[in-house]
């Protein structure tokens, strides 16, 4: 399995695609995590605190606003003068004077005051309210509420059931109560003033908190005078500012005079808030992680598509080298590499080919030099000067004779090789000149012009002695003349070899008939190897851009070439 996802591009484009999405997605997680943990940690719980402290200060508010609104009862002399009238009075039409003097001061506080509920004032005697700014119940049990403070006087109780006579649904509220005594009289009443309804409620909004919490209000000996949940943190019970038996996350704000507000939130809110985080992490990541392989089979498609058409076109070609409809793939860069291949390939069939038929014609030279290794006739007339020679009793010139044709026919029988030396063939050259001119009555002049630094360079066997039996036996005709030798470097790369003759010339007709293959006049003379076979034999070993040029002018002389090309657009044997 390793191996496979390391030596193959689809395990290698896999292992990429998943690393590129793997890497990214733990990093910007891990970042996320800290993040959010840090925000959950620092920032919520700050924001928790802050929220905690202004609701300390809006009932701190609450309950200034609720003593002021009393104030404006206790501390009017008019009105407490009247309320000490109202009770010691028994003038019935003064006393609904007082009362309805009162309840307008009542509803004016009220009117003002946005927190103040109920307003009433109690007898301190039996604590029976005789003016109330709404319909009561007939006996206020006051200081049975739990007591949050006590300044000044004031008695400031947390939340409980309003004395509202049309309180059906129990709504709690906040209440103070002040006492008022008058040493004149003897007398003294309480002032005792309720929130209104929606003061608990607007106050401990746990909306704004993001998750279920419960409040608590705390005296300052820290006893639960106030719990919206009195199973766990029931009434006058001692509070625990820290308790590490349990997970709750507890937020605390003091006041100046000691009391206090606690918040309660469960201690897995914050976990879930994070699990729950990380629970669509993870879905985004798998489905991240989904994608990627998805895109990463797309991906080894589209590669594994255009390189399984390459395997069967290499496979075609090497199995089977013979045409076969070109195939594309519609993708610019697999096109153009596969236009590249088709291109390889044609020159490949061609140079196939190519080669084939320079291996027929290289084949089909071999078998004519076999076939033409030494005319009979002309051993047949080598013998009868030789014959000749020694009827006249010149033995010198016999021995001399017989030297040259053997050399020449130890030459052209050589096993040493089909290709030989330039100085090799010069010699040769030199040796049937040699025997030509014991032979022939007439004279001619041979001139060698070989530049040194091809005496090494190696050419096929037999070429030069061809072109010279060419000026000797069709240059002359019994006539005295000059056969030049000329052989150099080619000025691309090879070497030229040139046999001129001033001799009689040739026709255009009688210049193609020698480069025929099956022409009487190709090899019907000297050793029996034609132009032809000579022309034929440079191509099959240098290619076609070598071969025989033959240039004749008649009266004037014909001259004979053979380029060997072995640099640019030429080949080695």
């Amino acid at each position: 399995m390793l191996s496979l996802l390391r030596d193959s591009i689809k395990g290698r484009m896999i292992v990429i695609l998943l690393l590129s999405s793997v890497v990214p997605l733990a990093l910007i997680g891990s970042m996320s995590y800290y993040s959010f943990h840090s925000f959950m940690e620092n920032k919520l719980k700050h924001g928790i605190n802050e929220n905690v402290k202004k609701e300390l200060v809006s009932l701190d508010n609450i309950l200034k606003n609720m003593n002021f609104a009393s104030q404006q009862l206790a501390l009017d002399k008019t009105i407490t003068s009247r309320i000490q009238e109202y009770l010691t009075t028994d003038d019935q039409i003064r006393k609904t004077d007082i009362l309805l003097l009162v309840q307008d001061r009542m509803s004016l506080i009220n009117y003002t005051s946005p927190y103040a509920g109920v307003l009433a004032l109690v007898d301190a005697k039996d604590n029976h309210a005789f003016i109330q700014s709404y319909p009561i119940m007939d006996k206020i049990t006051m200081f049975d509420n739990p007591l949050l403070l006590e300044a000044n006087g004031v008695s400031y109780f947390a939340p409980h059931r309003s004395t509202d006579k049309y309180n059906n649904d129990n709504t709690e509220v906040f209440s103070i109560v002040r006492k008022v005594n008058d040493f004149d009289t003897n007398s003294s009443f309480y002032v005792y003033t309720e929130s209104n309804f929606n003061t608990l409620k607007r106050l401990f909004e746990n909306v704004q908190y993001g998750e279920p919490v419960k409040h608590l209000l705390l005296d300052a000996k820290n006893q639960i005078v106030f719990s919206e949940d009195r199973t766990n943190f029931p009434l006058h019970t001692q509070f625990k500012m820290e308790d590490k038996t349990s997970d709750d996350l507890r937020f605390i704000a003091s006041s100046e005079q000691g009391w206090k507000i606690a918040v309660i939130m469960k201690g897995d809110a914050f976990q879930k808030e994070i699990n729950s985080w990380l629970g669509k992490f993870v879905t985004v990541g798998l489905f991240t992680l989904l994608l990627s392989l998805l895109l990463a089979y797309i991906c080894w498609r589209t590669v594994y598509r255009p390189l399984h058409v390459f395997r069967r076109e290499i496979e075609w070609v090497g199995d089977n080298p013979s045409y076969r409809p070109q195939k594309w793939l519609r993708l610019r860069e697999f096109d153009e590499v596969l236009g590249r291949f088709y291109a390889m390939k044609e020159r490949v069939f061609d140079l196939l080919k190519e080669i084939e038929r320079r291996e027929k014609a290289r084949s089909n030279v071999e078998v004519e030099k076999l076939r033409h290794q030494i005319n009979p006739h002309f051993i047949h007339n080598t013998l009868n000067t030789v014959q000749v020679i020694a009827k006249m009793n010149k033995q010198n010139e016999i021995v001399k004779l017989i030297t040259h044709f053997t050399r020449i026919l130890h030459y052209n029988l050589g096993k040493e090789g089909t290709h030989v030396r330039v100085q090799e063939e010069v010699d040769n050259i030199n040796d049937y000149m040699a025997l030509q001119s014991i032979r022939y009555s007439h004279q001619f002049e041979v001139q060698m012009d070989v530049d040194p630094s091809t005496l090494d360079v190696l050419i096929p066997r037999f070429v030069l002695q061809p072109l010279v039996e060419n000026a000797i036996y069709h240059g002359f005709r019994n006539q005295d003349g000059t056969i030049s030798v000329r052989i150099e470097p080619h000025p691309g790369g090879g070497i030229t070899m040139c046999v001129s003759d001033n001799g009689e010339g040739m026709s255009e007709e009688r210049l193609q008939s020698l480069l025929e293959e099956k022409h009487p006049d190709s090899r019907s003379v000297g050793m029996g190897i034609g132009l032809s076979f000579v022309h034929r034999l440079i191509q099959a070993y240098y290619g076609e851009s070598s071969g025989l040029r033959i240039e004749s002018k008649l009266g004037e002389g014909t001259a004979i070439t053979i380029e060997i090309r072995t640099g640019k657009g030429g080949e080695q044997p």
